[in-house]
């Protein structure tokens, strides 16, 4: 049972089930730290960087 749950995960992680969110979610996070220390614009192009690796990495 255990097998099939594990290929199912790695079916799912490479059909396009968050792949792009997981490669971006440093730059978001990093943005939002960012935010609370620097002014909005920096955080904010931070942040942006994620979103714009998200939208191109297709899976």
């Amino acid at each position: 049972m255990k097998k099939y749950l594990f290929a199912l995960i790695i079916a799912l992680l490479f059909a396009g089930c968050g792949v792009g969110s997981v490669v971006a979610m440093p730059f978001k996070v990093t943005g939002a730290v960012v935010n609370v220390v620097t002014p909005k614009v920096v955080g904010n192009t931070i942040a942006g960087t994620g979103e714009v690796i998200e939208d191109t990495i297709p899976f």
